[in-house]
């Protein structure tokens, strides 16, 4: 069983545990990286729709990127939501989420928990031609789902359980056999009507990795006795390529 799940902006460096290896497709990532060095300030602001200060950061990030194992470690590195809401406390939740969890990236492709990374800016939304590709959807193709695919041959359970936004899924799910993944949905109910919250749904998720990895769970039955936060598993909404978990507020 493999986690996919999509990284956050906020990043900062972090080096009290040394990684233990360069993200897989790290290869792929230098033609990226040599592509983002050639901008300037105002095309970053063009091209990922920022300010001027957070261009200039993110230039002086990308000169400073090398692709070694000097570099931060990954798990703790991104600090959105989702990552804060997984609550790592110990080595047994650190080697099931190096087996089991895979972070998605515009840079890096995939990257594993204990990868080496440099802070970065890049979604995989981003109109960057690179060679002979449009954009980083078309760089990416489906390199990243068969990266996936070849990692399932060595799972017990040869599925991968998607937490990644739509912006990310896109980058990995249309290359995808139909049986190969299941989606988890994480709805409110708010006076009656089921919808999702994005900033709820994020921090559902980093809760529902903090239970998988807590409980070491490694069967469907087991993802589906989620029950933290409010969460229960809605067995009327869901179905085989989607369990959908539902909160019940009451404001």
């Amino acid at each position: 069983m493999l986690i996919i799940v999509s990284p956050t902006k906020q990043m900062k460096w972090y080096r009290e545990r040394l990684p233990q290896d360069l993200p897989i497709l790290s290869k792929n990532s230098q033609m990226i990286l040599e592509e983002l060095c050639k901008l300037n300030k105002d095309k970053i602001m063009t091209l990922m729709k920022v300010n001027e200060k957070i261009a200039l950061e993110n230039l002086e990030r990308y000169r400073n990127i090398h692709f070694d194992k000097n570099g931060s470690y990954a798990l703790f590195t991104y600090q959105g939501l989702q990552f804060q809401r997984m609550n790592i406390q110990d080595e047994s939740q650190i080697a099931y989420l190096q087996e089991h969890l895979r972070i998605l990236s515009g840079l890096y492709g995939v990257i594993k928990p204990l990868d080496s990374i440099y802070p970065y800016r890049l979604e995989m939304q981003a109109k960057l031609p690179v060679n002979d590709s449009k954009d980083i959807y078309d760089f990416w193709k489906d390199t990243i789902a068969s990266t996936l695919q070849k990692e399932l041959s060595n799972q017990e359970l040869p599925i991968i359980l998607n937490m990644a936004s739509k912006e990310y899924e896109k980058a990995v799910l249309p290359y995808l056999p139909d049986d190969s993944y299941i989606t988890l949905t994480f709805k409110i109910r708010k006076q009656g009507k089921l919808k999702v919250e994005s900033t709820q749904a994020k921090m559902a998720r980093g809760a529902m990795i903090h239970y998988l990895s807590t409980n070491q769970i490694e069967a469907l039955e087991g993802v589906k006795e989620f029950n933290e936060e409010g969460y229960r598993f809605m067995k009327e909404l869901s179905n085989e390529r989607e369990f959908v978990f539902v909160k019940e507020n009451e404001l």
